[in-house]
């Protein structure tokens, strides 16, 4: 009996312990305040001098792009290069069947060489006619009519050699060749095919790539600080391609006359050298213009921006309280946000923890160099 009194009088001591530790732990919460801290990151709102860029995706196009076509109806008689060959201007690509051509510039020449006969024939006649009308001997009408045939003849000569030179032409288009220093593309004819004056498929398009352009859509925000920039110098453009770590440079030479209504953009065109090849007709590439410095710009790590329905966000820390207010992020540059807030430098701004914040938390700060077990209070250096 004494035994079972005394696990009683146990059992109750650990129950009375339970209730008073349950209810001074909730006097104690009572006593805090509330809701515990929220453990959030924090970096500080800076004002600095920054490159004025513009970050966009280009389009690389050839520099020059031509199309190759006969002028002449003829075949192919010769290629004299290799599909994908570096080509230079005046370089023979295609050598036409000439044949014809030769036999007909013979008789051009044949038939100039006859009428230069008669034209000596008529000059002579001509000249007696004249001696014999001025000494009385011959009629007007019959010197009217000797002055008429060498003059018809003489215009004949012209006729023969027009014909002659337009052979002469026509023998040239008989030897194709490249109008400019370029890359050849993929031949479409190849030995033996005929081919037509102005035919729609080209004989092979050649294509300059060095130098190479890319075009760019800007959006029009960038209007006058592009067209300040390109009225003090020539900005430069830097391309980055996928994997290559050595980016290529060149310069902005170009901005559209007008804005595209439609998608609020206008085109632009920079220019590379491209002496290395590295840039490739139909590349997309991500493009930097350096337009300058921008002075005194309020940055932020990108992270700090939050984005809801009704437009982006971030909290400042100041107290140890949390306070969410807009902002507009006008750019971005490598990793950090130049915004336009009602922030200053020096603000605490939240970096990490911001998901799990209200406005007007309490917040408890920790930093990222160091671990979280820090009680130091919200908003301390």
């Amino acid at each position: 009996m004494n035994n079972r009194l005394v696990v009683i009088l146990v059992i109750l001591v650990l129950i009375g312990g339970g209730w008073l530790l349950f209810f001074g732990k909730g006097h104690d919460k009572a006593k805090a305040g509330g809701a515990p801290a929220v453990n959030v990151v924090t970096a500080q709102v800076q004002q600095k001098d920054l490159p004025l860029e513009l970050n966009v995706i280009g389009n690389v196009v050839p520099n020059q792009s031509v199309a190759i076509k006969s002028r002449i109806d003829s075949a192919i008689m010769e290629i004299r290069f290799k599909d994908g060959d570096e080509v230079k201007k005046g370089d023979v690509l295609f050598v036409l069947d000439r044949r014809t051509l030769e036999a007909q510039l013979q008789q051009f020449k044949s038939n100039l060489t006859r009428d230069k006969a008669l034209l000596e024939d008529m000059r002579m006649k001509f000249n007696r006619t004249r001696e014999l009308k001025n000494k009385g001997y011959e009629s007007v009408e019959a010197y009217d009519t000797a002055k008429a045939n060498y003059e018809g003849q003489q215009a004949s000569i012209a006729v023969d050699m027009a014909a002659i030179d337009s052979a002469n032409v026509q023998l040239d288009y008989t030897m194709i060749t490249s109008p400019i220093d370029g890359r050849a593309g993929t031949i479409n004819l190849t030995v033996g095919n005929n081919v037509k004056a102005n035919d729609a498929q080209p004989l092979v398009t050649v294509n300059e790539i060095k130098p190479i352009r890319a075009q760019l859509a800007v959006p029009q925000t960038f209007l006058s600080p592009l067209r300040k920039a390109m009225a003090e110098g020539t900005p430069e453009v830097i391309a980055v391609l996928n994997n290559e770590k050595e980016p290529v440079h060149g310069k902005l030479t170009y901005i559209d006359n007008q804005i595209d209504a439609a998608s609020g953009t206008f085109a632009a065109r920079a220019t590379f050298d491209n002496m290395d090849e590295r840039l490739w007709p139909g590349m997309f590439v991500n493009l930097t213009v350096r337009l300058g410095t921008e002075k005194d710009a309020l940055t932020i790590p990108e992270t700090a921006i939050q984005h809801g329905q009704s437009g982006d966000y971030m909290f400042v820390v100041t107290s140890g309280k949390a306070t969410k207010i807009a902002v507009s992020v006008l750019r971005s540059l490598d990793g950090l946000s130049i915004i336009n807030a009602a922030v200053k430098a020096g603000d605490q701004v939240v970096i990490d923890g911001a998901l799990a914040l209200k406005d007007g938390d309490t917040v408890s700060v920790r930093y990222p160099d160091a671990a979280p077990a820090s009680d130091k209070p919200a908003g301390a250096p």
